[in-house]
């Protein structure tokens, strides 16, 4: 470190009579530093500097002495020295902003006043003063002064929206309404509450109005329309009423937020969620949250349609906070999703009961719960995983999905599956469960299995059609003699014709009958029975004769008699003779 004094040298450009007339305003001076080492003795000199008294005078800074405001205006007074002054400026700008706003110069004197005007209502300002002597420096700007300007009425009506939730089991309709908060430059002045009048548009003499501080009302109606009107009041007075025509008897699609998820960094909550976008156009979210010791104290936070994520300002530590989400569109709102959560384990929920569904030959369904608790840690969220022997399959669960099915798994195989929970120091597993596929799903064997036993049915049928009638058009039953007595007869080669001539008188023995087209009669192979008797039967008119036990025992089923069908005889029937044609004389 080197130690040097310094001199200022200056001379006046012309000369000079006496000392006094050396300083004035009008003087101008040549300067020069001179320098000079404390240890080395040594001097340096700089270059010369010209210097005019009027560039280095520097006007008093002035004293603000009196502020006065109104809705939209400040009033400012200030002094100066006693040295004249020229003209002033006054700076302003409003609170927690970084720009000034300045004024035009204005004429003053030692004590001056002037007014701003068209300022903010409800606004804190803060302001100073500077002076100019006419020549010279301005002066510095005096200590800020802080001042606020009063309250107006309210300059634009709410922006309201509504959703119907009513209860199918007890019929009971709510109208649920849902408005944003004024912004600072509209409520001109500090809201203190809000207006919320409806009445059926049918009978307009049942109007009711309610009071409320909170951003939210609910109120009970019927299925019918209602005109609903709701405004903003502060000291000053009331806005402009938002209306508006509600159809209670309607709900609408406005689906709920889903995925909602609580974390906690430790000194605050951040709420996370997640929106199935659809034809409804959402336009923001509304966020509600209150300690669960403390319904009436409700703080809201609105974001834009395209965000997900917030952080939660104000958390306190041991305190349990309820935590609403609203999907906003336009004047339409859809029903919230909730859930609890403290600063210390973040959601307050767990999964439970995990276990099997269902589980076929490439799929397996799994389910579970949740149930209201405080885990050990803070969890940022759960993830369900499937592992196998060469695939992994896993996604993200939340308190809205109690159930999941992995697809496209292989038969037979073994897999495990994982609830993992993920906090900031790692992961750990909640639950697990091996599961092995099955080789073939009953689907799948009946989508085999049907088509198999209809063909073997089809087959079955047609085989037995077939034959039929290819037996009866291809292959007709051709009689067999061996089981009938005529035909035995006739294949008996030891019987022999006699001479005696046997008669059968046919005239006596037909019954004729007009609706019948044929006649029958029984042929024996005994040639002693007579005589022959007829009965009626269902198909007409038959010839019997009687046996005593002995020849019935005899007979064999292939003996019993046999009833031949033969068309109807003429009259001029001759008889039948034993071994000759009719009409032929035996050579005997």
């Amino acid at each position: 470190m080197i130690n040097m004094l310094m001199w200022f040298l200056y001379c006046r450009v012309q000369d000079f009579i006496y000392c006094p007339a050396i300083l004035n305003i009008y003087s101008t001076f040549n300067l020069t530093i001179k320098s000079k080492s404390v240890i080395s003795q040594k001097e340096q000199f700089s270059d010369i500097y010209p210097l005019n008294i009027t560039d280095i005078i520097q006007a008093p800074r002035p004293l603000i002495t009196s502020v006065n405001a109104t809705d939209s205006s400040i009033s400012v007074t200030w002094t100066s020295a006693t040295t004249p002054i020229t003209k002033c400026k006054i700076r302003y700008k409003r609170l927690n902003t970084e720009s000034w706003t300045e004024t035009a110069d204005l004429v003053s004197s030692v004590e001056s006043q002037f007014v701003i005007e068209g300022l903010q209502s409800f606004s804190v300002f803060d302001l100073s003063v500077s002076c100019f002597h006419g020549f010279g420096r301005w002066s510095d700007w005096s200590e800020e002064t802080r001042v606020k300007t009063t309250e107006s009425l309210p300059s634009a009506a709410l922006s309201l929206s509504y959703y119907v939730d009513s209860d199918e089991n007890s019929g009971i309709r709510r109208l649920v309404l849902l408005w944003k908060a004024l912004d600072v430059t509209d409520a001109r002045g500090l809201i203190r509450g809000y207006e919320v009048s409806y009445k059926p548009i049918t009978q307009p003499s049942l109007k009711k109005t309610i009071h409320t501080s909170h951003l939210k009302a609910v109120v009970l109606v019927r299925s019918e329309e209602y005109e609903v009107s709701v405004c903003a009041y502060n000291s000053a007075g009331r806005s402009p009423d938002r209306r508006l025509t509600v159809d209670a008897s309607r709900t609408h699609d406005v689906p709920a937020v889903r995925s909602l998820w609580v974390y906690s960094d430790g000194s605050s909550l951040w709420i996370r969620w997640e929106y199935e976008f659809t034809a409804v156009n959402i336009s923001e979210f509304a966020i509600e949250w209150s300690s669960a010791t403390d319904g009436e104290h409700r703080r809201w936070e609105r974001v834009d349609g395209s965000t997900f994520t917030v952080r939660l300002p104000g958390i306190e530590a041991q305190q349990t906070y309820n935590i609403s989400v609203f999907p906003i569109c336009g004047s339409l709102a859809g029903p919230p999703n909730n859930i609890s959560a403290d600063l210390q384990h973040g959601a307050l929920l767990d999964p439970v009961g995990f276990g099997l569904l269902n589980v076929s030959s490439s799929s397996v369904a799994l389910r579970w719960s949740w149930k209201e608790a405080k885990p050990g840690v803070c969890v940022l969220q759960y993830r369900l995983v499937l592992t196998g022997p060469d695939q992994i399959q896993t996604l993200a669960v939340f308190p809205d999905k109690q159930q999941h099915s992995f697809l496209y798994l292989h038969p037979n195989t073994k897999y495990s599956v994982h609830i993992h929970g993920e906090t900031r120091d790692g992961n750990f597993t909640k639950a697990s469960l091996d599961i092995t596929t099955l080789l073939l799903d009953y689907e799948e064997m009946m989508r085999f299995a049907v088509p198999a036993v209809l063909l073997l049915l089809i087959f079955g049928i047609f085989s037995v059609l077939s034959r039929t009638v290819c037996r009866e058009y291809l292959f007709p039953i051709i009689a067999n003699p061996r089981y009938s007595l005529i035909g035995r007869w006739l294949l008996n080669p030891h019987l022999q014709g006699s001479d005696k001539i046997c008669v059968l008188k046919l005239d006596g023995l037909f019954l004729m009958d007009q609706q019948m087209e044929k006649s029958v009669f029984v042929v024996s192979d005994h040639e002693d029975e007579v005589p022959l008797k007829t009965s009626e039967t269902a198909e007409g008119t038959a010839l019997w004769k009687p046996c005593s036990d002995d020849e019935e025992s005899a007979l064999t089923p292939s003996s019993l008699p046999e009833y031949v069908d033969l068309p109807f005889l003429p009259d001029s029937s001759g008889y039948v003779q034993t071994g000759q044609i009719p009409g032929e004389r035996n050579s005997d």
